[in-house]
């Protein structure tokens, strides 16, 4: 009895914060599919920070880690990505784009958790200080998908 609930109380205090789907080659749950990450998983990978002002934010500091890392941990084969975020909003970018623009999975922000009622838990972060104005404005906005918390690799 006392393993189980100290099995809890740390699945509790360190959930599940992105599920990961679809054409991949690595499992967390091999029968459903599906490679989960909890917060320490995501927080053991190299952390990229990203100081920028959004449409919705100041300057502020996001950090976590690339994709491409992620998809390589759970070994992605698909061309695109779904990332799916909690209020249902949903963006398919190609695995190419998000290689080449270094995108990372913010985790914090100034060196905070994302709260889910304050856009979390985690959310797509462009490297908007580095990227050329043209490709900036609502079509990038669209893309910078918070309450991340899963994708599914097509």
């Amino acid at each position: 009895m006392s393993l189980f609930c100290c099995a809890w109380a740390q699945a509790e205090s360190d959930p599940v914060v992105l599920t990961i789907s679809g054409k991949i080659a690595r499992f967390t749950d091999a029968k459903r599919g599906i490679y989960q990450f909890r917060d320490s998983d995501l927080a053991g990978m190299r952390q990229i920070p990203i100081r920028t002002a959004t449409s919705w934010t100041p300057v502020v500091t996001f950090s976590g880690p690339l994709v491409r890392d992620i998809l390589a941990r759970v070994e992605a084969r698909g061309k695109t990505v779904r990332i799916l975020a909690i209020n249902y909003y949903r963006y398919d970018i190609p695995v190419t784009e998000l290689v080449r623009r270094n995108v990372v999975l913010a985790r914090r922000i100034d060196n905070k958790p994302f709260d889910v009622s304050h856009y979390g838990p985690l959310w797509l972060m462009y490297p908007l200080p580095f990227m050329a104005e043209d490709d900036k404005g609502p079509p990038l906005d669209a893309k910078l998908v918070w309450q991340v918390d899963a994708m599914e690799v097509m």
